[in-house]
C-alpha cells in the first residue's frame, strides 16, 4: 500500500485527543494560576490601601496639630494625594499579575477613604490642642486700680506650643479683649485690664476663647475683686 494513502487508525486519534487534553489542562492550570496571582495582588493592594487611609489621616492630624490650617480641602488634597502616589507604586510592582491597571487603581478606593474618614475624626479628638490660663492663677484678688494680666497658653498633645489662633476674654463689663501672642511662635497669648470703679466687686470669672484651626477651645480662672481701701 503506498504510504501516502495510508489510513489514520484509531489509535492515532486516540494519541491527538490526548495532547488536546494535556494541552487543555495546561491552559486551564495556567489559567488558574494567573488568577491566584491576580487575586493575591488585589489582596495586598486592598489592604495596604485601608493602612495608608490611616497614614493619610495622621498626617492631616500632625498637621493640624502643628498649626497648619488644614481644612476640609486640605484635607482631601492630601488624601488624594497618597492615594495617587500609591497607584503608580502598585503599577510598578503588580501590573504584569493584574490583567488591567483599572483595577489596581480602584481596588479599595471605599475602604481607603471609609477608613481616612473615621481615622481623621479619631485622630484629630486626641491630638486636639489644648488651652490653659497661667495668669492670674484662681482665687487671686485684685482691688480697683491694679492691673489683671491675663495669660493664656496653647500647646498641641506633644507639649509644643501652638501659634497663629484668635484668643480672647471679656472684660468685667462685657467688653471683647483680644489676648495677642507674646511673640512669634512662643504659642502664649497675653493682654491687660485695669479694674476700674465702675467695675462690680465680686467674684469674676474670666473666661479665655480661643479659636485654633477652626477648633474652639476655652479655659476659665475665678478671681475676685474688691474696692480700694
Amino acid at each position: 500500500m503506498n504510504p501516502r494513502y495510508r489510513c489514520v487508525g484509531p489509535r492515532a486519534t486516540a494519541g491527538k485527543g490526548a495532547t488536546l487534553n494535556v494541552k487543555a489542562q495546561i491552559y486551564s492550570k495556567h489559567k488558574e494560576q494567573k488568577w491566584k496571582n491576580e487575586m493575591n495582588a488585589l489582596t495586598i493592594i486592598y489592604w495596604t490601601r485601608v493602612l495608608l487611609g490611616i497614614v493619610a489621616a495622621l498626617i492631616c492630624a500632625l498637621l493640624g496639630g502643628s498649626a497648619v490650617d488644614i481644612n476640609i480641602f486640605n484635607g482631601i488634597s492630601i488624601a488624594l494625594l497618597v492615594y495617587i502616589v500609591s497607584y503608580y507604586v502598585y503599577k510598578a510592582l503588580f501590573l504584569t499579575k493584574v490583567e488591567k491597571s483599572s483595577k489596581i487603581f480602584t481596588t479599595g478606593v471605599g475602604a481607603y477613604f471609609l477608613t481616612w474618614i473615621v481615622m481623621l475624626a479619631f485622630f484629630f479628638t486626641l491630638m486636639s490642642p489644648t488651652l490653659t490660663i497661667t495668669s492670674p492663677v484662681p482665687n487671686t484678688v485684685f482691688s480697683t486700680g491694679e492691673t489683671v494680666t491675663i495669660v493664656a497658653k496653647i500647646t498641641n498633645p506633644f507639649g509644643s506650643p501652638f501659634s497663629g489662633a484668635n484668643v480672647t476674654t471679656r472684660s468685667r463689663v462685657d467688653t471683647l479683649i483680644q489676648l495677642n501672642e507674646t511673640s512669634p511662635g512662643a504659642g502664649t497669648y497675653a493682654a491687660t485690664y485695669n479694674v476700674t470703679s465702675s467695675d462690680q466687686t465680686g467674684e469674676w470669672e474670666i473666661k479665655v476663647e480661643a479659636l485654633i484651626s477652626g477648633r474652639y477651645r476655652q479655659a476659665s480662672v475665678k478671681v475676685r475683686i474688691q474696692a480700694s481701701s
